[in-house]
């Protein structure tokens, strides 16, 4: 009897040994599961805290170079008031621009900070697309009338539907896409395409120039964060190199998409389609828990 007592105790020790076993197996698998997570996000974070320090870097240098330039110029009209008047309008059209550039780097920031913190305050709603397509254009006529080489030809089409847009936004859009064709235009008899067509469910609009286009490899680039043109195409920085991100966020925002279709030589054509109001209506709603 005392055998089989004993024997049934070692029997109980041994499936309490196998159950702690697999016990065992179990945290052992859960801590490698957990260390290869904080392994990931580790990395993540270190990839972060560099991508930071880079925005910050890039940053700097962005605000610095046209602020040199505003204190460069102005200390040289202040303190040599016998300069030509020819010359000293040189100087105060460089301030300006600088500043420009300079406030346009800020709104940019800003607007780029307000969308990933999803603070961006946002009036979408349904509007006839062609009249904010032409408000677009006529906000760059400055850039046409300071370029007189360049062209720009225009191909609305009359039946274009309404569209969910916030107004202000889209304008933005326009804006960025023609200020960048017209940036990068051929430099004697510059070109720039502006055709908005409907494709069914969706709005199309194109802005092609005839500049020196952009390589393949290059082309995702661009739609980085401070990733110019200028730097890519010909090592001159041109613009923030925000205006295309922000460009790309705010159609994202609307349902749309933005596209590039180039080649060395061949300028570039940006392509962005937004769906019509209907098929924003048509299109099944999620019901909120």
């Amino acid at each position: 009897m005392r055998d089989m007592d004993e024997m049934t105790r070692i029997l109980d020790e041994a499936s309490q040994l196998v159950v702690y076993a697999r016990r065992l197996e179990d945290k052992s698998q859960e801590l490698e599961m957990a260390t290869r997570e904080l392994t990931t996000a580790n990395a993540r974070l270190k990839e972060l805290d560099k991508l930071k320090d880079d925005f910050m870097a890039t940053v700097s240098h962005e605000i610095r170079t046209p602020l040199t330039s505003i204190r460069s110029f102005s200390e040289i009209l202040r303190d040599n008031p016998e300069l030509e008047t020819d010359q000293r309008q040189q100087f105060v059209s460089i301030i300006a621009q600088e500043s420009e550039r300079l406030s346009r780097l800020i709104n940019d920031i800003l607007d780029l900070a307000k969308m990933e913190a999803g603070t961006t305050e946002w009036q979408i709603a349904e509007h006839p697309i062609a009249p904010i397509l032409q408000q677009g254009l006529a906000a760059t006529s400055g850039l046409f009338a300071m370029a007189p080489h360049i062209r720009l030809e225009v191909d609305i089409a009359p039946d274009l539907p309404a569209v969910q847009v916030d107004p202000d936004r889209l304008i933005q859009v326009v804006v960025n896409l023609v200020s960048n064709a017209v940036k990068f235009c051929d430099k004697t008899e510059g070109r720039v395409r502006f055709r908005a067509s409907r494709e069914k469910d969706f709005v199309r609009v194109d802005i092609q120039d005839n500049g020196i286009g952009i390589a393949a490899e290059d082309q995702e680039k661009i739609f980085e964060r401070f990733q110019q043109a200028g730097n890519i195409l010909t090592d001159k920085p041109q613009g923030t190199g925000l205006g295309l991100p922000i460009t790309r966020q705010i159609l994202e925002r609307f349902g749309g998409s933005l596209s590039l279709v180039s080649a060395p030589g061949q300028g570039a054509s940006f392509s962005f389609r937004l769906p019509t109001a209907a098929a924003v209506a048509a299109e099944p709603k999620v019901a909120k828990a």
